[in-house]
């Protein structure tokens, strides 16, 4: 019996350190995303299409040249426009330019005292190029797209006629970005017919946002 309760203490060791040894099974990794990920935060994709995008509102003034310029008696033009910048920073910014503009009636011109009104809508696709590397300061950029001009002219007996058609549109010129105020001065080439130009030189004032 001795023997025995004395084998006994042993005997419930090793059980002891027998069950120690077995596995505790491992557990699950959890499936929930990560928080600090910054795919989960808010706004993650708004933020970064900023980085890339902005927009922005002009206000522009257009002086008419050559034919047009004559028949308008040389009235100036004033419109609105909306802009859109996709690019990089690398200093080479594409943009969407779509603007409207309204010239007032001239003075009567020529011998049938002809007046003239017009306005136009401008879509044009624009690249700007910014010496420094980065798309603030100085820039010059170069266009193309359409305009779709709008005439009417009557003279002096009343009779009027009113004409639209849609034409290329060349654009080419310098602008100066300074924090979100962009100023702006471009030649637009285009024309009414084929034998009549609606060439502009346009001064434009842009706030970015």
């Amino acid at each position: 019996m001795v023997a025995v309760s004395r084998l006994f203490p042993l005997s419930a060791l090793c059980a002891a350190l027998a069950l120690g040894a077995q596995e505790v099974p491992e557990k699950p990794a959890s499936t929930e995303p990560c928080k600090t990920d910054i795919r989960c935060r808010k706004g993650a994709c708004w933020k970064a299409f900023r980085a890339h995008h902005a927009f922005a509102w002009s206000v522009q003034g257009s002086l008419p040249v050559r034919e047009l310029r004559d028949v308008l008696d040389g009235r100036t033009g004033l419109g609105l426009g909306a802009q859109w910048y996709h690019g990089n920073d690398t200093g080479l910014v594409r943009r969407t330019r779509l603007e409207w503009n309204v010239f007032s009636e001239g003075g009567a011109v020529g011998p049938t005292a002809l007046r003239t009104k017009a306005s136009n809508y401008v879509l044009s696709f624009d690249h700007l190029w910014h010496p420094g590397g980065h798309d603030r300061g100085f820039y010059v950029l170069g266009g193309l797209g359409g305009v779709r001009w709008f005439t009417e002219q009557r003279d002096g007996l009343g009779l009027s006629q009113r004409d639209h058609t849609t034409k290329l549109a060349v654009s080419a010129g310098a602008g100066l970005r300074l924090g979100r105020v962009i100023l702006e001065g471009r030649y637009l080439a285009s024309s009414i017919r084929d034998t009549f130009d609606g060439n502009l030189v346009q001064g434009s004032v842009a706030l970015r946002f």
